[in-house]
């Protein structure tokens, strides 16, 4: 069901989608742990520009400027993107795998299977690359057990990819 929410743009699964992915963890998960530490979103934040800021920095090199994004189209990626995603591949996937490095490696290859219809249906080759932002934000959910931090990492990871992407 994600995968056709990144295969086709219908706006129906746009809202779909997420309701869906906040849901099951909702219903079938002991507890989705989110806990609004100000250390998570700090970590998140600084993990987002240890990372994020060098990758951006590269491709300015290579003549790709980034693009401001409307704060609507901010809010649906923070509220109907990264969190539910987050929620869903880390809170309840990753938690009921273990949060171990195992469950995390198996995640993140899950998050990028999902992604494939955008390169089948879209030709977007960055969409193969997921896997790798996925493991950071495995990372941060195994050190804090919070889906927060990992949440920030990807609402600015999805921020700079369209930014990029226009």
């Amino acid at each position: 069901m994600v995968a056709v929410y990144h295969a086709f743009s219908f706006s129906l699964f746009r809202y779909l989608i997420p309701a869906f992915l906040l849901t099951v963890p909702i219903i079938l998960a002991p507890k989705i742990h989110l806990v609004f530490r100000k250390k998570d979103i700090l970590l998140g934040i600084a993990v987002s520009a240890a990372i994020l800021l060098p990758f951006w920095y590269i491709l300015f090199l290579y003549g790709k400027n980034l693009h401001s994004l409307s704060a609507s189209s901010m809010l649906f990626q923070f509220l109907g993107i990264s969190f539910p995603e987050e929620v869903y591949f880390r809170g309840y996937l990753q938690e009921g795998l273990g949060n171990n490095v195992r469950a995390l490696l198996i995640v993140s290859m899950l998050f990028a299977v999902i992604h494939i219809p955008r390169y089948l249906f879209y030709g977007d080759v960055s969409s193969l690359l997921v896997f790798f932002p996925s493991l950071v934000m495995g990372f941060l959910y195994m050190h804090t057990s919070n889906v927060l931090s990992s949440t920030v990492f990807h609402f600015f990871s999805n921020v700079i990819f369209l930014g990029l992407a226009k």
